[in-house]
This record gives C-alpha cells, sequence and structure tokens, in this order.
C-alpha cells in the first residue's frame, strides 16, 4: 500500500529522508509538499485508503482553519498520522490525534518509528542460513 508522505516546503530534506527509508523498505511513497490547496487535496480523499504521514514542525504555515478544515473530511478519518519533526507546539485542532515525534531520536530509533508507523517492513525477506 502507498504511503503519502505530506510535508512543509522546508521540511523536505526530513519528506526526502522518509521516502528513501520507506522505499528501502519495500513501500510506495508520494510526497505532496504543503503548498497551495494540499488541505483540499488530502480533505478531499487523494490516496484513497492510503495513509497520510503529515509532517509537523515549526516551519508549518497551515493555518488552525487549515487544519480545522482537514480533520472535518470523512475522507482522511482514521488515516491521518501525525508526526512532529521538531519541538514545535502542535497546532491547537491536531491535538487531539495521536502524534509521534521524531524530535531528538537518533538514526536507529528515527527509523524504527518510522517503519512501525507505516507498517513494518514490506519487502520480501529471506531467512539467513545456519552460519551467515
Amino acid at each position: 500500500m502507498p504511503v503519502l508522505v505530506s510535508h512543509a516546503v522546508a521540511d523536505e530534506p526530513w519528506a526526502q529522508w522518509i521516502a528513501l527509508e520507506l522505499r528501502a523498505a519495500g513501500h510506495d511513497v508520494h510526497l505532496d509538499p504543503a503548498g497551495p490547496g494540499f488541505v483540499r487535496r488530502l480533505a478531499g480523499g487523494l490516496g484513497g485508503t492510503t495513509p497520510v504521514l503529515l509532517l509537523i514542525s515549526a516551519e508549518h504555515r497551515a493555518t488552525d482553519a487549515d487544519w480545522a478544515t482537514l480533520l472535518r473530511a470523512p475522507a482522511i478519518v482514521g488515516r491521518l498520522i501525525v508526526l512532529r519533526l521538531d519541538a514545535a507546539e502542535l497546532p491547537r485542532a491536531l491535538r487531539a490525534l495521536p502524534c509521534r515525534s521524531l524530535h531528538g531520536l537518533d538514526e536507529e530509533d528515527a527509523l524504527e518509528l518510522l517503519l512501525n508507523l507505516a507498517g513494518g517492513i514490506r519487502r520480501h525477506q529471506f531467512p539467513r542460513a545456519a552460519g551467515w
């Protein structure tokens, strides 16, 4: 199943790293920079049943009204996973949602959290033979 990563333009390096790691684990990843119309795209059901990783940082420019609009959309219910990138406070409208944070994690712990959120490793892994 594909994963949609919605992010602020300033957080593109984070989004690229997340996409790289999820693709290496066998996921189909689509990036959606939060520019004009991003709330409408997400609220309108972009991706159908696709999980949406919403990257939040101090750089995200969506307004409280944007977030409220997004959370009222039935197409997004149950698909939105909020992922904090820094210590910035979550927007008020998102505080009721489950949220995980990459802030302060080392790369190994961040990758483990990310793979857990995305449903684990998808690619087929062969068991190692004895002695390997």
